[in-house]
């Protein structure tokens, strides 16, 4: 006879319940038979089984969904960098773009371009058209009346420059007064006699132009006042006369 304080062992799964206990009554799992029991790990050369290959199906799914999400925010982070857009909150919050660009500017390097000198080109000076100078103009000659040639021989010093026509007579062309240097007697116009030329008076010119001239010539000459001159006299004294320049003379 059994124990009333000792329960009922628990029968095997599919055996028939014993005659005596009621039907439908629950059966106590004994500590032992709830334990699941470990699972089965597969071997070297076995293939896993339906239960494994499902959870690494499953593993494999979600690591590559991550991995996408991971890829998309890449791009769209990418996509605002640069298109410099503005923050799709519309928070008014500072994108990436912006602060990108300016760390760059405030990074980069500063390049120092070395300054190139131009070469000074010379341009070949254009010819010049070179105006002949004018001819001077020849100077015109002036007759005299008896008056203005004693003025003139009073004061040559009053008179330089000034352009005459005079007549004379050679009283003196030897060594001592040299071969482009005369001594003559000289008037305003030409007189009948040779002795009637009162003015004593020096004049010198080009030599190749006296050269055929000599004592008693009587001339006519186109003249320009010098000066006076003084000079001594073969007898020991010394006598001042007007000097004239021979531009041009003709032996009468």
């Amino acid at each position: 006879m059994s124990d009333p304080n000792t329960p009922p062992r628990a029968k095997p799964a599919g055996q028939p319940q014993p005659i005596g206990e009621p039907h439908g009554a629950s059966i106590r799992p004994s500590p032992s038979d709830s334990t699941p029991p470990p699972p089965h790990q597969p071997t070297e050369g076995e293939s896993p089984t339906p239960t494994a290959r499902k959870r690494q199906t499953a593993r494999a799914a979600i690591v590559g969904g991550l991995a996408l999400a991971v890829a998309l925010g890449a791009g769209v982070a990418i996509g605002t960098m640069s298109s410099g857009g503005a923050n799709p909150a519309g928070d008014g919050s500072r994108t990436i773009a912006p602060a990108l660009s300016s760390a760059a500017s405030t990074t980069a390097t500063p390049t120092s371009s070395t300054p190139t000198s131009a070469t000074p080109t010379s341009a070949a000076p254009s010819p010049t058209r070179t105006t002949p100078a004018p001819k001077p103009k020849p100077p015109s000659y002036k007759t005299l009346t008896a008056r203005q040639w004693k003025l003139i021989a009073k004061n040559p010093d009053a008179y330089i420059g000034k352009t005459y026509v005079v007549y004379g007579v050679v009283t003196q062309f030897d060594a001592a007064t040299g071969t482009d240097t005369f001594r003559a007697d000289v008037a305003h116009w030409r007189l009948t006699d040779k002795y009637d030329y009162e003015t004593n008076t020096m004049l010198t010119g080009d030599a190749a132009d006296l050269e055929n001239l000599v004592e008693d010539d009587i001339f006519r000459a186109n003249v320009t006042v010098l000066s006076s001159f003084s000079y001594e006299t073969q007898i020991g004294g010394e006598t001042t006369a007007p000097l004239l320049m021979v531009n041009s003379i003709k032996v009468l």
